[in-house]
Order: structure tokens, then sequence, then C-alpha cells
């Protein structure tokens, strides 16, 4: 068993291709390029749902280049999404702290927005429209 991690640029091919046609398309080129680098038939490439769910909603607009795992058995190449390990998801605890201190900034700004919006129609007062010319 055999484990790669590739990145596809997506961009060479979709950008020739129509916009409404790019979510179709897209499964075909990763499973002719996964062939390619491992040197095994199309037939034999299998895509899992969350890549073709990823691809057609994120990768098929933004044509960002798109990580996968493929996994090698019996001349079989199963191809799913790249995932970073949940430890170093989670080894940063300092951000927290930054969202919460963004929240306390953020609920001082309505106040003072609101104190602009009280000044704003004592300025403005409304005007009487002025009454028609008379027409002869």
């Amino acid at each position: 068993m055999a484990d790669r991690l590739l990145t596809i640029n997506l961009r060479n091919y979709l950008v020739r291709q129509s916009v409404r046609k790019r979510p179709m398309k897209i499964s075909g080129y990763v499973r002719e390029r996964v062939a390619h680098y491992t040197k095994t038939e199309e037939e034999n490439v299998k895509l899992t749902g969350d890549l073709n769910i990823l691809m057609i909603k994120r990768h098929a607009r933004s044509m960002l280049p798109l990580k996968v795992n493929v996994k090698i058995e019996n001349g079989i190449a199963t191809v799913s999404p790249f995932a970073m390990p949940k430890k170093a998801a989670t080894a940063t605890p300092e951000a927290k702290p930054a969202k919460t201190e963004a929240k306390a900034a953020t609920t001082t700004a309505p106040k003072a927005a609101e104190k602009k919006a009280e000044a704003k129609p004592a300025k403005a007062e409304k005007k009487e429209p002025k009454p028609a010319a008379a027409t002869k």
C-alpha cells in the first residue's frame, strides 16, 4: 500500500472550459492526472464522495490547486481530499483570545455608530415641499 500526496493544478485545464461545464469536467481531469502520476489506467482511479463534493463546491469556481491523498492497493488508486492532522489544527490555543478581543471591539463599535446616527437626524431636518407653481 503506497500513499502519496499530490497537488493538481486545475487552472491549466478549467480556464479553457465553460463556467457551466466546469463542475462536470473537473472529476474527469482529476482522474486523468492521478492516473498519469500513479501510472495506472483511468478506470482504476476511484474518487471518494468527499472529494467530489469538495471539487464541485469549491474548486470548480475558484480554480485553486487541489491537494489530494492517493492510496494505491492492488492496482486501484483511491483518491481522497488532503486533510491536516487534527493535532496540528488544535495546537494553536492563542487564536481564541484574539477572537474574544475582536468581539469586544465590535461590541463598542455599534454604540459609536448609534451616537453618530442620533446626531445626523438633528442636523438634517425635513424640508417642506415647495408649493407647485400655478400654471396658466
